[in-house]
């Protein structure tokens, strides 16, 4: 069944049952025109807070469509963790392919790291430009695999300041290539949290002043393995094996 999202719940009314919701722009031009949806088809809206409403078309109009609330049901797919990436900013559309995947992982919120060995460097203009589009990214993908929630992909921030939100996790560590000793498997492995938050360098690697800020605000260091793993590729695989120990 398709899903949408309304805007966040502080934004909006708490619907009940038979109570109508009005869908405009482009989500309406989606429903109407793409999915050429007719009254009487079904599909299910999410208030962005983890509440699912399962609706019915009830009117069509051509600018909007309004749907008649059937059920009410709290979103069943959020895990009671919060899992929070820390990307170095990557070149190209890699980023894009980052916070999509990690959407779909079920990651919840996306900081874009600016750091010392990032090849990418976004002035204010290009900065506002690429985290609206990140933003869509993941709506789109919250979306297509059904999410409670759309994760928020934040503005970019520093490498200092990666560290201070880190710090603030129950779990906290990011992924060095010089590491030897500890392994994700020994950060995550039957310990118990609420908040997760790891950070992943960018193409060039950690460089050796942010290790050591890293360390000076308690962020262990992680191996993820022998094999040196691409920037865009590493976040997937510690949120995958995060899914693996805590949800599946």
């Amino acid at each position: 069944m398709p899903k949408f999202f309304l805007p966040f719940r502080a934004n909006c009314q708490d619907f009940q049952v038979d109570d109508i919701i009005e869908i405009t722009d482009s989500d309406a031009s989606h429903i109407s025109r793409t999915l050429r949806m007719k009254l009487g088809d079904t599909l299910t809206v999410n208030d962005s807070a983890g509440l699912d409403y399962s609706c019915v078309i009830d009117k069509i109009t051509h600018e909007s469509v309004f749907l008649k609330v059937l059920e009410i049901t709290k979103c069943d797919v959020e895990s009671d963790k919060k899992i929070s990436l820390f990307q170095a900013l990557v070149k190209s559309d890699k980023m894009d392919t980052v916070i999509q995947k990690a959407v779909e992982l079920g990651v919840s919120d996306i900081y874009p790291v600016s750091a010392k060995r990032s090849v990418v460097r976004l002035d204010t203009d290009a900065e506002k430009k690429k985290n609206e589009r990140w933003n869509k990214i993941a709506l789109e993908a919250s979306k297509q695999c059904g999410r409670g929630f759309v994760p928020l992909v934040h503005p970019v921030i520093t490498v200092r300041e990666c560290s201070e939100l880190l710090s603030a996790h129950d779990l906290k560590f990011y992924c060095y290539e010089t590491e030897d000793e500890k392994t994700i498997k020994d950060a995550i492995k039957n310990k118990d949290f609420k908040t997760l938050g790891f950070y992943i360098g960018p193409e060039g690697g950690v460089d050796p002043a942010e290790a050591e800020l890293f360390k000076g605000a308690g962020i262990e260091a992680v191996s993820l393995g022998k094999l040196i793993l691409r920037t865009e590729t590493a976040g997937m695989a510690v949120l995958s094996m995060i899914l693996y120990e805590t949800r599946l």
